[in-house]
């Protein structure tokens, strides 16, 4: 592959647009990726997270059908963390946004492109193209432990893996006080990502927090898309979204009028490293402490002396308006 190439990414994730009470931003780094020509996407590997992996595997097909890209190949992963049962983890996530959604019917569901898991897929890629491919996690890291698992050469054989999860600069304060939702729902998957010696980039919640789609966003999203179209199907769900967080956490300013976009930013670092402030640190993840479980610690040298050897380089500053350009810039490719 030639420096001028795209680059060869496979999109982990557990995508919710457009599923009630789910998270929009898997769906628009989707978008994003697939609207970009820095990327050619070999694949999306889909994980047990925000939605369970049968209904990420549905919205990542049918979002595909809209996008017009069903040549992409979906293939699902793993239902279930590595340790724990997800059913406690669902249940705090779901009491966090002030109780469930309505399910989508399983009898409707798209199931995967083909049968093969999402880690052997991940492992064969990596094989076949190796030091090519970059692979981009925005859901729990289990489909990664997994990979790593079935053949450690993955590992090496990909060329970088880049992470949503933790938080470098602060505590994440997410589902948790300590925890993000990437690494409370399979902090064990992380850690053995984090010590499998692959090439690793970590973009944590103390930036992707900093990035927020708005009601304005949605409108003009609207005003420049025709009825039914993507875009106008997208503003909607950037506005029922917003209007859940709102209603989940009333005392948030934040979401009275903004939802995050964690992922899209991660998406946006790789093809724009300098949106990004970068620094290399030992990155450890807490699997054990109840109380602390899924803390991820990103020690740059100046909490432990010494600090053990970096595994890792870390985001630890966002350019916020170069992220909203770029962001917005190509989301109005497909409205």
């Amino acid at each position: 592959m030639s420096d001028s190439s795209p680059m060869r990414v496979i999109i982990d994730t557990d995508p919710g647009l457009g599923e009630p009470g789910s998270d929009i931003d898997d769906g628009f780094a989707i978008v994003l990726a697939l609207n970009s020509p820095e990327f050619d996407v070999m694949g999306l590997t889909i994980v047990n997270g925000n939605v369970d992996a049968l209904v990420g595997t549905d919205v990542a097909r049918r979002l595909l059908t809209r996008l017009g890209r069903e040549d992409i190949p979906v293939l699902r992963g793993a239902l279930d963390p590595l340790v724990r049962p997800m059913q406690p983890v669902r249940a705090l996530f779901d009491a966090a946004l002030g109780g469930a959604a309505e399910p989508t019917s399983s009898k409707d569901l798209l199931g995967p492109t083909s049968s093969e898991h999402a880690a052997d897929f991940l492992v064969r890629q990596a094989a076949e193209h190796p030091g090519e491919v970059v692979v981009i996690a925005i859901g729990p890291m289990t489909n990664l432990a997994l990979a790593v698992q079935r053949n450690p050469a993955f590992a090496t054989n990909v060329r970088e893996l880049v992470l949503m999860a933790g938080a470098a600069e602060t505590y994440a304060q997410n589902i948790t006080v300590v925890g993000d939702f990437n690494a409370y729902v399979d902090p064990e998957a992380l850690e053995i990502v984090m010590r499998s010696g692959a090439k690793i980039r970590m973009v944590g919640l103390d930036q992707t927090s900093k990035v927020m789609l708005t009601r304005d966003d949605a409108a003009a999203m609207r005003s420049r898309s025709a009825v039914g179209s993507f875009g106008a199907w997208a503003a909607d769900c950037t506005e029922a979204w917003i209007d859940y967080l709102g209603k989940a956490f009333p005392n948030r300013e934040e979401h009275r009028h903004a939802c995050f976009l964690h992922d899209p930013l991660v998406l946006a670092a790789v093809m724009r490293p300098n949106i990004c402030q970068w620094a290399d640190a030992d990155v450890r993840v807490e699997t054990v402490s109840e109380l602390a479980r899924g803390l991820v610690v990103a020690d740059r040298g100046l909490a432990l002396a010494p600090p053990g050897p970096f595994n890792a380089t870390v985001a630890i500053g966002t350019d916020v308006e170069a992220f909203r350009s770029f962001f917005l810039s190509r989301l109005a490719l497909v409205s």
